[in-house]
């Protein structure tokens, strides 16, 4: 009940909602307060009009079978309560849909950020050398390989790393099929670690090819799923006892559930990205004219990056900057954003608040705050006369200046119901006459070396 007497009150306080009922009471001829449940007067509308408040009954005002307040006036200020009572129900629908996009994001970040953690490496061949120096310490090994099960090509996937006389290690990829004469394979089989003292005794073959000694194979497990298996080897004979298998094999486990964070990792960072990206596909689908137009613009956002030579981390983040831009779309009413014409001054100024929006969307979601001034800042202008904010030059920060250049190619290209889209070269010639005005030049240069290379087919 508080959280609807809450939302009465932040209702009122809005200038445009108390102008609307004023307008209403006005139209009525009547005058009317609306209180919350403990009788404190929220508004006093209608004032000086000939029907007054003091011919009045009290009549409430409910929301999903709750009171939030209730209107006093004459009869006719039923009609005010029907009014305000759609006016709640909207804006309540409209935090219920805000809230669940929310708690979406904060499950998958969670998640996200809790993989992120527990990864001290992003790569299995990093794993392997990390698993040889580690197993160096505490038992006799050349090399170490990993092998993991590709459900996709049937075929075992095998990193190898070798420590030189000189200490030096080296990786290397390889592949082998299920041959069955592989300890790696019998292991990966039976669930069983297995010594091998002597190999030219045991008719064994070690993975990774070269002089082979001696060996140790354990299982990587995950639960009851077995992913793969580590081998150490050595070149010449050694004498493996139970005491090393069992180190051994404790280390496998940890290495198992090392790989396969890997591996999760990976998975759920595109698991993420996709569901940031239906997301934001999801609020585009509102406009029928914007089809596609976060995939386009993440596309040429990427593509300018990768020709400004940012490194993974900072195209990770401007992918997502790129996919999120215009998130703060979900604020602006139907009536504006699905405006087929050109918008009125007042409906283009409600329309410069979606960067805004975006932002106070984001600030709610641990973990996307790097990436706030790409979405606030997109439609900065290098000359300072752009919005929010109205910074300029250096001041706008670079994630925000590709996603600017990217967004108006696109809308420049693009159909809309008032105009046929530019063709490419055209709508490049327009960036580049834009530019040191409305775009930073090297941004633009960017785009345009960069753009050759983007499969528009695919867009």
């Amino acid at each position: 009940m508080k959280n609807y007497m809450t939302l009465l009150k932040k209702l009122l306080a809005n200038k445009e909602s108390l102008k609307v009922l004023n307008d209403i009471a006005g139209g009525l001829d009547t005058a009317a307060l609306i209180l919350d449940i403990n009788g404190n007067v929220l508004a006093d509308i209608g004032r000086g009009q000939t029907d007054p408040v003091s011919e009045s009954g009290s009549f409430p005002v409910n929301i999903k079978g709750e009171q939030a307040g209730y209107v006093m006036g004459s009869q006719k200020a039923q009609v005010i309560v029907s009014i305000l009572t759609y006016m709640l129900a909207a804006e309540y629908n409209k935090r219920d849909l805000i809230d669940e996009v929310f708690n979406r994001y904060k499950e998958i970040n969670l998640f996200y950020d809790f993989t992120e953690k527990i990864l001290v490496c992003d790569d299995i061949k990093d794993i392997a050398l990390l698993t040889l120096s580690l197993v160096k310490n505490f038992i006799k090994a050349d090399t170490i390989s990993i092998m993991l099960k590709n459900e996709e090509t049937n075929w075992i996937d095998v990193i190898t790393a070798s420590a030189s006389a000189h200490a030096e290690e080296t990786v290397k990829n390889s592949i082998m099929s299920f041959s069955g004469e592989s300890i790696a394979e019998f292991v990966m089989f039976s669930g069983n670690a297995e010594i091998i003292n002597d190999i030219s005794l045991d008719g064994w073959t070690a993975p990774g090819g070269g002089k082979t000694g001696s060996m140790m194979c354990a299982p990587l497990k995950i639960k009851d799923k077995i992913i793969g298996a580590i081998n150490i080897a050595t070149e010449n004979y050694t004498e493996f006892t139970s005491s090393d298998l069992k180190l051994f094999t404790t280390l496998s486990y940890n290495a198992g559930i090392f790989i396969e964070n890997v591996r999760l990792y990976k998975d759920l960072k595109e698991i993420f990205i996709s569901t940031v990206y239906t997301l934001a596909e999801t609020i585009e689908m509102r406009d029928d004219y914007t089809g596609n137009h976060t995939k386009r613009v993440m596309e040429y956002s990427y593509a300018i990056g990768e020709s400004l030579g940012i490194e993974k981390e900072g195209l990770e983040a401007l992918r997502l900057s790129a996919i999120l831009h215009d998130i703060g779309k979900i604020g602006v009413r139907d009536n504006v954003l699905l405006k087929p014409g050109k918008l009125t001054d007042e409906e283009f100024e409600l329309m410069k608040k979606h960067p805004v929006f975006g932002e106070e969307i984001l600030n709610r979601i641990k973990g996307l705050e790097h990436i706030i001034p790409g979405v606030k800042h997109h439609h900065e202008r290098y000359d300072g006369r752009g919005y929010p904010d109205g910074l300029k030059e250096d001041e706008i920060e670079l994630n925000a200046k590709i996603i600017s250049v990217a967004d108006t190619f696109d809308a420049m290209t693009s159909d809309r119901p008032y105009r046929k889209g530019l063709d490419p070269k055209t709508a490049a010639d327009e960036l580049i006459r834009c530019s040191g005005t409305q775009f930073d030049a090297k941004i633009v240069d960017a785009f345009i070396k960069a753009f050759p290379r983007i499969d528009m087919s695919k867009l």
